[in-house]
């Protein structure tokens, strides 16, 4: 009679692989994080609605991944969207935000990265 012969138990099996299978979503997220990064980044300098007068404010616009840390939730893997200058806080939230450009890069490219999680995932 032809069946299931287990090697390994399986209550000794299953955190290994449970670990094996939440350690390859973290990294294939954390590759699609990186993968749309450079994007954004070039979408907010290219699409930033403000007239430039130095240039500093639209080249110190930046996307970069952070990967957790221990002190984080474990599996967290975060996009930084920001300005390096000290007065891009104004430009994002003053004059009604119309010369925001933070908030509506992740508008517009929230939707694609969850949508590639999503094939990931499936």
């Amino acid at each position: 009679m032809a069946g299931l012969r287990w090697t390994v138990p399986p209550q000794t099996a299953w955190p290994a692989l449970a670990a094996n299978y939440r350690q390859a979503i973290e990294r294939g997220v954390h590759a699609i994080a990186q993968r749309w990064a450079p994007e954004i980044e070039n979408y907010m300098k290219s699409n930033a609605p403000w007239t430039d007068r130095t240039g500093n404010a639209r080249g110190a616009l930046y996307s970069k991944v952070e990967p957790p840390t221990p002190a984080q939730i474990r599996g967290m893997i975060e996009i930084w969207l920001g300005h390096g200058m000290d007065y891009g806080i104004f430009l994002e939230l003053r004059n009604a935000g119309r010369y925001a450009i933070v908030n509506p890069a992740l508008d517009y490219f929230a939707p694609r990265i969850w949508a590639d999680v999503r094939r990931m995932l499936s």
